[in-house]
């Protein structure tokens, strides 16, 4: 048996990952901005994967936020020239990745012993970014675009977006691929009723005494009838015995959430999909930012998310 394996995708390209995050551009405090790629397909197996089992008890959170690509504006060609991030307090840390023209810059902690032509830049907890003068680190050429990569502080300013105020998500829609379930143990009800485990029921191959696997005895559903919202099954045959065990096969179209409204998530606060993902099948998700009126900064960032998924098999 393989294991069930959820991933977010949109055609053949995979989200939610450090390489391919969820990215929302120029997001506004105050405002709602849906996803231009809605919706996100949650596959289980997505790349055909055989023999797989649904996957149970899905929940999804925010694992990891940055800002990607923040202009923070254009060199106006003077020493010791100094910028600020939108998000304040940042942590300041390897995952700052500061640019000129598309050029990597090296942070420092100190302009001292930097030499005139060294591409070399200080920043704080602040976000205050700071190039040299000409004699202790390069000056940026007039007009060369400075664009940054960088983490909010999540406990001072991203608190927020962790604790499941900003994200959001909602699941509406399947992919709606048959599933056939071949010999599910059950125990029939009476000798003529058998529930079986998955709904909606689209149809009935038959149902067998448990240990017929070669179907080769009677055929106890033939002439009887199924309730496809119940999962419930009328057999045309009594059963030898009362509560008999036996074995179905079914097919069965997956359920839909049908969530009408967002939900919002984040690294302690995930959201717990009703219904299973069974094999070669995917929800549909849609993703938005709420960013509150009162945060800052107020727009222009283009915000990052890596995202979580966990289930049960």
């Amino acid at each position: 048996m393989v294991d069930a394996q959820l991933k977010l995708y949109i055609g053949t390209t995979e989200y939610g990952v450090s390489g391919k995050p969820v990215s929302f551009s120029n997001a506004i405090a105050g405002e709602i901005t849906e996803h231009s790629l809605n919706p996100f397909y949650l596959w289980n197996d997505k790349g055909g994967v055989l023999n797989s089992v649904p996957a149970q008890n899905v929940s999804i959170i925010v694992e990891d936020m940055w800002i990607q690509d923040e202009v923070m504006g254009s060199s106006d060609g003077t020493s010791n020239q100094t910028y600020n991030t939108k998000a304040t307090p940042i942590l300041v840390d390897d995952n700052i990745d500061l640019k000129v023209n598309s050029v990597a810059w090296e942070r420092v902690t100190t302009f001292s012993g930097q030499s005139a032509t060294a591409k070399v830049y200080t920043i704080t907890t602040a976000g205050l970014v700071q190039f040299g003068d000409g004699v202790n680190g390069l000056i940026p050429v007039l007009g060369e675009t400075i664009t940054i990569t960088y983490v909010p502080d999540l406990v001072s300013y991203g608190k927020d977006i962790y604790e499941g105020l900003w994200f959001e998500v909602k699941s509406t829609g399947v992919t709606s691929n048959v599933v056939n379930v071949v010999d599910e143990n059950q125990n029939a009800s009476g000798t003529g009723v058998v529930t079986v485990t998955n709904t909606i029921v689209s149809a009935v191959s038959g149902v067998w005494l448990r240990g017929d696997f070669d179907h080769s005895g009677t055929n106890y559903f033939t002439g009887g009838s199924f309730d496809e919202d119940t999962g419930v099954l009328t057999l045309g045959s009594a059963l030898p015995t009362t509560d008999a065990p036996v074995i179905v096969s079914y097919s069965y179209v997956p359920l839909d959430d049908l969530e009408s409204s967002y939900t919002a998530i984040g690294e302690e606060t995930s959201h717990d999909f009703t219904n299973q993902i069974p094999q070669n099948n995917a929800k549909l998700l849609y993703f938005r930012l709420n960013i509150p009126a009162i945060a800052t900064p107020t727009g222009g960032s283009n915000y990052c998310f890596r995202l979580k998924v966990a289930y049960d098999q």
